[in-house]
């Protein structure tokens, strides 16, 4: 009997002993990040933040948790790059133009004055190599960068002021993201002011700056802009298109398993796909919305943007001599504009995007 007794003895604390590593393994796999984003909690935009931490923690089954944290919460807008870079926090939501100071080639990618629509980013991206030569850029500054999602055409300068030309710009303070943007500006005589996106509204009601360009009518009106300004020019031949994107620490991303890393990359995936559609269904009923509060909008003529074109290849040309990536990257984009541009033009009237009046004398394009 005491035989028997020792035997089940063993029993179960053989399988208290095979519970108890299975647990530890369990327990060893659970992982929690944090995420820093650019974008204030009661942007449009932030939705896509905490929908993409919601899906990563379901599809993971609660192994990888990610705690996200609105623009000033943990850090600034302007600290997120460096936050990431670091490993201070694992995960970021960014906009790649607000780095255009750490290496003007991330300027090319948050968004830029008339070279890409919102279709031609995306394709550009996933198949024409555009997501390899953005990572090459990040993996200098320690990070990956995948998108997240991407927003159509801007609704323009939004204004204190009438703002009906190029010409009526000039002495105007505008805030309005970009070098090159600034290049424009400048052109015309008007100053550019750098905001962070939590003060837009506030910088207009202090009488900061006479104008704002930020993002669609939907995000425009979550900003509280429809409240501050009375009047419109558009479109937003500076952000044709705007990219959000998750930056992921190299350390930390090289720190997890294989099949984790793989569902962080499908949910940005889904996220991408589900967050650019909707952006550009979400816009019908704001127009409506901005009319009602007394908001008037104008159209830049075709001689004006046609001139902003031409300052915008003459600002290219500059900035391509000066650096390697900048070239690189802004070359792959023209070469996919002039490579599909009969096509587009045979598709029209339903072709997405438009073809560029000129291109840029490039030396690497073919």
């Amino acid at each position: 009997m005491k035989k028997k007794h020792g035997i089940i003895g063993l029993i179960i604390a053989a399988v208290f002993m095979t519970m108890s590593i299975f647990t530890a393994s369990a327990l060893a796999q659970t992982v929690k990040w944090r995420l820093v984003s650019v974008w204030p909690s009661y942007s449009a935009i932030f939705q896509s933040n905490t929908r993409l931490a919601k899906s990563i923690y379901e599809l993971s089954g609660g192994r990888l948790q990610i705690s996200v944290h609105p623009a000033g919460e943990l850090v600034s807008s302007v600290a997120v790059f460096d936050t990431v870079s670091k490993g201070s926090a694992e995960m970021g939501v960014d906009y790649p133009s607000y780095w255009a100071g750490n290496n003007s080639a991330f300027d090319l990618l948050g968004s830029y004055p008339m070279i890409f629509s919102v279709r031609d980013f995306v394709n550009w991206y996933y198949h024409g190599n555009g997501k390899d030569l953005i990572n090459d850029l990040y993996m200098k500054y320690n990070m990956r960068w995948y998108l997240m999602g991407a927003v159509g055409a801007a609704s323009g300068i939004r204004s204190r002021v009438p703002i009906r030309s190029l010409a009526d710009l000039k002495g105007k303070k505008i805030r309005m993201v970009g070098k090159a943007s600034g290049y424009i500006l400048q052109k015309v005589g008007a100053v550019q002011v750098m905001t962070a996106p939590a003060e837009i509204a506030q910088a207009i009601v202090a009488g900061t700056v006479d104008g704002v360009s930020f993002s669609n009518l939907g995000i425009d009106w979550s900003m509280g802009l429809g409240e501050v300004t009375k009047y419109c020019i558009g479109p937003g031949w500076n952000q044709p298109f705007s990219a959000s994107g998750v930056i992921i620490n190299k350390g930390a991303w090289d720190s997890l398993p294989a099949d984790l890393r793989k569902i962080i990359e499908v949910a940005i995936g889904e996220n991408d796909n589900f967050m650019t559609s909707l952006a550009q269904w979400d816009q019908t009923d704001w127009p409506e919305k901005f009319k009602s509060k007394g908001v008037q909008n104008f159209k830049w003529s075709e001689k004006d943007m046609k001139q902003v074109e031409e300052w915008t290849w003459e600002y290219i040309l500059e900035e391509a001599k000066k650096n390697p990536d900048y070239e690189k990257i802004v070359t792959s984009m023209f070469q996919w504009q002039k490579g599909y541009r009969e096509t587009r033009d045979f598709e029209a009237p339903y072709s997405l995007g438009r073809n560029l009046y000129t291109f840029p004398k490039l030396p690497g394009l073919k």
